[in-house]
């Protein structure tokens, strides 16, 4: 019998893990942390906490099992602990000594902060016993088949100045070197390529270039991130015309990638992807507001639509009643809905700004309010705000992955959003940080450069204990 217990934190905060001597100092009264001042448990697992950690000294102030969320949320220098079943997208699991519960390579018996009782037969009579409850055993509150790490992706477009970068690289997979082994970790990991792949794709970075395509020799580094789907809202997809987005579909059906968000026609387009992965059933969809409807297109020579129509390819169109009706008629067949869009970031000085524009805002709680856990938009070149709604998690904006604007510091950092789901919910969200590099190639951000941006992307949160699903008062 094990009962795993996680620390825990406000989701808008920046603090990534604590030492289990850190720990037990401040919870006896021994020492003092720059962390946390005071340890708010859930009441019902005092007793295992003190046969664990000690005598609890006065930074230890226990609540009721449905209070330790708010408690930590009042205060700043709080940390929570609660049994791994309780835990909620509004509380962050914080990493102890390194590990997490919440992750999917966590290994039991080597967590310190958990209760544990063996049964150990010493008659004929308890060996027979023990042999009827071995089906039922360990009785644990974490079953590893029961839990799934998902990780979801912003902008990659492997064009211009990132595929110039691999063919001086020689190496097909240079992008994904750094951060792949990490993303591919994850259970599921979701890709948003915005780009088709071209057969003969020349690399060509000229100045204001924005029309984009990559050498299917590129998908070596979704390959190493361990890419299981890819979403298909980017407005990038027909730049070399409605045949290759087709030889481009056809090319990820060979690989075993199934994609959403776009597709041959508008039907299919609009179409969710539902995954089931240890029991729990995903569903994905996605579209593109910003268009654009017609342009010119030099890559295909001919003028071509954004958007998927009833004959031609593209990514799915967003219109916000449509896609509250998908996101209606999806959820009673899974657990979770994840509904991401391509959306227009700029404010009306052509600015990427970490606040969304009004109208995306609008949208995006719209979406939230209809009944999706998780919205997220897949259009940001930089990373943009989050914020916690009744519960459901709106992710605003996840900045650049693989793609090439090393131009500005926003520009060159992203958001990896990774998701732990446990039986059927969404029971921890963690934020990690990416930088381009110079030479174009991506790496996880130094403590300082993820400290900065994750105060700035979580500013909203943090400013917002609770938020009612009444209609958004923002102007439109």
């Amino acid at each position: 019998w094990e009962r795993i217990l996680v620390p825990v934190d406000r989701m808008s905060s920046v603090l990534e893990g604590i030492r289990m001597a850190e720990l037990r100092d401040v919870w006896a009264g021994l020492g003092r942390s720059s962390n946390f001042t005071s340890i708010y448990p859930s009441q019902e697992i005092m007793p295992e906490l003190t046969a664990l950690l000690g005598e609890p000294g006065p930074a230890v102030k226990p609540q009721p099992p449905d209070g330790v969320d708010d408690a930590v949320w009042a205060d700043r220098m709080g940390l929570g602990i609660v049994p791994f079943e309780a835990l909620s997208v509004r509380l962050r699991a914080v990493k102890l000594d390194g590990a997490s519960p919440t992750d999917n390579r966590f290994i039991s018996t080597a967590w310190p902060l958990a209760s544990r009782a063996w049964l150990v037969a010493q008659t004929q009579a308890g060996l027979e016993a023990a042999a009827r409850l071995s089906d039922a055993l360990p009785i644990t509150n974490r079953h590893a088949d029961r839990l799934t790490v998902l990780v979801m992706t912003g902008v990659t477009a492997m064009g211009r100045n990132s595929a110039v970068a691999i063919e001086r690289s020689g190496d097909y997979g240079f992008l994904a070197r750094q951060v792949g082994p990490e993303l591919a970790a994850a259970d599921l990991t979701i890709i948003s390529n915005e780009i088709p792949f071209v057969p003969g794709c020349v690399a060509d970075n000229t100045l204001n270039n924005l029309i984009l395509c990559s050498k299917p020799e590129y998908f070596l580094n979704l390959e190493l991130s361990g890419v299981d789907a890819v979403g298909l809202t980017g407005n990038h997809q027909n730049d070399f015309g409605y045949h290759n987005m087709l030889w481009t579909l056809d090319f990820y059906r060979q690989k075993g990638i199934p994609y959403y968000g776009g597709g041959e026609d508008e039907r299919e387009a609009r179409q969710p992807l539902i995954l089931e992965h240890n029991g729990n059933r995903l569903a994905f969809l996605g579209a593109n507001q910003w268009g654009p409807e017609i342009y010119w297109s030099r890559g295909a020579g001919a003028r071509v639509s954004a958007w998927a129509g009833a004959g031609h390819p593209g990514s799915a169109r967003f219109v916000l009643a449509d896609m509250i009706a998908d996101i209606q008629a999806v959820a009673p067949q899974v657990d979770l809905v994840f509904a991401e869009v391509q959306h227009t970031e700029f404010n009306n000085a052509g600015e990427y700004q970490t606040e969304p524009i009004p109208l995306q805002e609008k949208d995006f709680r719209a979406l939230s309010d209809a009944g999706a856990d998780v919205v997220t938009g897949v259009q940001a070149h930089a990373p943009q705000a989050v914020e916690i709604r009744d519960g459901r998690l709106i992710l605003y904006g996840l900045g650049n992955l693989y793609f090439d604007q090393t131009w500005s510091w926003p520009t060159r950092t992203g958001l990896v959003a990774r998701h732990t789901i446990y039986e059927g919910r969404l029971i921890n969200t963690e934020l990690l940080v990416t930088v381009i590099e110079t030479n174009f190639q991506l790496r996880w951000a130094t403590p300082e450069e993820r400290m900065s941006v994750l105060r700035s992307v979580l500013r909203r949160c943090a400013n917002t204990v609770s938020v009612s699903t009444a209609p958004s008062s923002s102007p439109a």
